[in-house]
């Protein structure tokens, strides 16, 4: 394909691929409730919000127990671990997000970097499979549903190993991200499935 032709059908491809992949997060998130149902209600809740204005934390991310009250000092730093280790399965132990104030649950912060950076992810996978050359629509299609295991192996199961979000929530990360891309994915490997160049007399 010729070189504007090519410019051409990746950006169409990266801004039709991101704006699908925004809308089946939001029928997978919002219709389904996937990932979101992982989330259970804390039992007295209105009593825990009080003591955190109290304390008053910012915005950020809190653990519990916190490892920074084990490291440095004098002492044995296996018996550190073995004292972080003992509190940690004595719970409870986690992680504790905070939000900053008075912002809007759901905005356009949310909403609109959600699908700027749909977007920006279908770029650089379109981007991707064009410089690999041409190559058909199955090939291309398959190429970009990979990304889903890859991303989810590398980040969102991360996320569970070692910060315990919950099981169901991985998998529904894995569920989510497979719909996303192969329905993009579909669009864009369509847009971007390339002739190969005939063979010279």
């Amino acid at each position: 394909m010729p070189l504007s032709s090519t410019v051409r059908r990746l950006v169409v491809a990266a801004l039709g691929g991101g704006v699908l992949m925004f809308l089946c997060g939001a029928v997978a998130h919002v219709g389904l409730g996937l990932e979101s149902r992982a989330m259970r209600a804390l039992p007295g809740e209105g009593p825990f919000r009080d003591t955190l204005r109290a304390m008053p934390l910012t915005p950020g991310m809190y653990q519990y127990p916190s490892m920074a009250d084990w490291e440095g000092g004098d002492g044995d730093a296996g018996a550190r671990d073995l004292a972080l280790a003992a509190e940690w399965k004595k719970g409870p132990s986690g992680i504790l997000l905070v939000a900053p104030t008075g912002e809007e649950p759901m905005g356009a912060y949310q909403l609109g970097g959600e699908l700027a950076s749909n977007c920006l992810a279908a770029a650089l996978a379109a981007l991707a499979l064009v410089l690999q050359g041409p190559a058909g629509f199955a090939r291309r299609w398959v190429g970009l549903m990979l990304l889903a295991p890859v991303a989810w192996l590398s980040l969102t199961l991360s996320h569970h190993l070692w910060y315990r979000f919950p099981l169901s929530f991985t998998v529904d990360g894995l569920v989510v991200a497979l719909v996303e891309w192969a329905v993009a994915g579909a669009f864009m490997a369509w847009m971007l499935t390339g002739q190969r160049p005939a063979a010279s007399a």
